[in-house]
């Protein structure tokens, strides 16, 4: 009797419970009625801001000034154009005040503020004084996203893709470090209504360490103030983040430095060659000329024509200048030898004339040990002639080491003034 009241039993509970379980499994009420009160609960905070200007700051009727304390995350550098002056970064920008009418006691970290609710709150008017192109990210949807928290702090975080105007000196390129700033203003309003800060901590300004760039290395950044003053607006709260720029100069040892080497040593061939191989000199040197002439006008062409001498200028300039003495050095040695030669001719000739009217022509023989004939005075042109050749061997003699000891020494003088810390402190004395 007891084992079929206790089956009994258990079989109206496995019904009970059969029966409930589905009603639980497909109502979840207790999420919907959480999530609506968190909504409710920001509807309610909201509501605090009926019937005031979402366009001032929270402390404008004050006269005290709105703190905003800004961050930035840079996620990645585009690009760094010489030829434009400017760079390309994407940014996650963090702004952060207070509205004390907003805070709450709520068992709740913070609260998520869409685009929609976004309008009934105050936004820093924030911009770029050297911007020259800036975009929000839309994709998905537009990234940018407020949060609140219990002490009636706000922080806007908003993904920017900005193009920024940089001003360089290219005096050391391509050797040159370059410093681009990134500056940030409230338009609309001054000092005394809107302050401007870093936040307070470590890094305001953080780089993302993946980032590779193809022909710059960011070294550092810094952040700090920019005095901004309008004639008509006042004065501005400006904020600036620098970044150090240092030039990888490895592509252009490869691409520039190695070929003019090359191209410098290869016009040194025509001192090896004779004086007499007048068609293979003249290809030569002009030759190595045109390449020079072209390789810098390829060097220049992705610069700005600026006014100023550049190091790749002095660099193109001065290997033009051996490749071009070159060729004139073959020409002096030709026309010098050509004109000896026909003065030595000319004298021989009258010369000899004298000596047949004289009648002592044939008196003034001399046997050879090959058994030729020479007369006295075409003995004295030979050895004229001779000597003509040889002025013009000498001076190659010499141009084949006088020109390799000045280009080796213009390289010690040009790679220590541009690399070494001796060449830093006079390029930054000069400027």
């Amino acid at each position: 009797m007891m084992t079929l009241i206790q089956g009994f039993s258990l079989s109206i509970g496995w019904l009970i419970i059969l029966t409930i379980s589905p009603c639980l499994s497909s109502n979840p009420g207790v999420v919907k009625t959480y999530s609506k009160k968190r909504s409710d609960m920001l509807t309610g905070i909201l509501r605090k801001l009926e019937g005031k200007d979402s366009r001032v700051p929270p402390n404008f009727d004050n006269d005290l000034p709105t703190v905003v304390q800004c961050q930035i995350f840079v996620d990645s550098f585009d690009s760094v154009s010489e030829a434009a002056m400017d760079y390309s970064v994407s940014v996650l920008m963090e702004l952060s005040w207070i509205q004390p009418d907003l805070s709450y006691s709520f068992e709740v970290d913070y609260f998520e503020i869409d685009n929609k609710h976004m309008e009934q709150i105050w936004l820093p008017d924030i911009y770029f004084p050297n911007e020259k192109i800036a975009a929000f990210h839309k994709i998905m949807t537009p990234n940018k996203v407020v949060r609140l928290y219990a002490d009636g702090r706000l922080s806007f975080y908003a993904r920017l893709s900005l193009t920024m105007s940089c001003p360089m000196n290219l005096r050391k390129y391509p050797f040159d470090k370059q410093i681009c700033a990134l500056q940030l203003e409230s338009f609309g309003f001054d000092r005394e209504k809107v302050l401007l800060e870093w936040a307070k901590n470590e890094t305001p300004v953080a780089i993302n360490d993946h980032i590779i760039l193809p022909q710059f290395e960011v070294v550092r950044n810094e952040s700090g103030l920019c005095a901004k003053s309008h004639p008509r607006l006042g004065n501005h709260s400006c904020l600036e983040a620098k970044f150090h720029l240092e030039r990888n100069i490895g592509y252009y040892i490869i691409q520039m430095y190695i070929p003019s080497i090359l191209i410098v040593v290869i016009s040194w061939i025509s001192f090896w060659l004779t004086v007499t191989s007048v068609a293979g000199r003249i290809s030569l040197g002009v030759l190595t000329v045109l390449t020079m002439t072209t390789q810098s006008s390829g060097v220049n062409a992705s610069l700005p024509r600026v006014s100023y001498t550049k190091a790749i200028d002095i660099w193109m300039s001065t290997c033009l200048l051996f490749v071009f003495g070159a060729l004139i050095e073959f020409a002096v040695v030709n026309v010098l030898s050509r004109n000896k030669e026909a003065t030595e001719a000319n004298s021989t000739t009258e010369q000899i004339g004298a000596k047949l009217e004289n009648g002592p022509f044939m008196n003034e023989t001399m046997v050879m040990i090959g058994g030729g004939v020479r007369f006295a005075e075409e003995e004295k042109k030979a050895i004229k002639r001779i000597s003509g050749l040889q002025w013009a061997q000498l001076m190659d003699n010499i141009s084949r080491f006088l020109f390799p000891f000045i280009f080796i020494s213009f390289n010690i003088v040009y790679w220590t003034y541009y690399l070494t810390t001796f060449g830093e402190e006079l390029f930054m004395g000069g400027i």
